[in-house]
């Protein structure tokens, strides 16, 4: 049985990323907006940049979940297809 060239718990890590950054910058993105309404422009701007920042991150994260799905796909091709019968 081969080994897949991305482990599991690399893709797995990146699941869980991909599933905790989006909570994570709605929830930074409120507090922003809250300190904001509370007359603290400096903080929210702050977290308004930490919150773009956790943004980038999240679509680099979903762009190498997604290479890496494909590399271990094409790694251990299905040969149930390609076999005639």
């Amino acid at each position: 049985m081969d080994r897949p060239p991305i482990s599991r718990h690399t893709i797995a890590l990146a699941v869980s990323g991909a599933i905790i950054l989006p909570v994570a910058i709605c929830l930074i993105m409120a507090v922003a907006s809250l300190l904001s309404a509370m007359g603290d422009a400096a903080g929210g701007g702050v977290l308004h940049w930490v919150a773009l920042g956790c943004g980038i991150i999240w679509a680099i994260n979903l762009i190498l979940l997604v290479l890496a799905l494909a590399i271990n796909a094409l790694s251990n091709p299905d040969d149930s297809n390609s076999e005639e019968k």
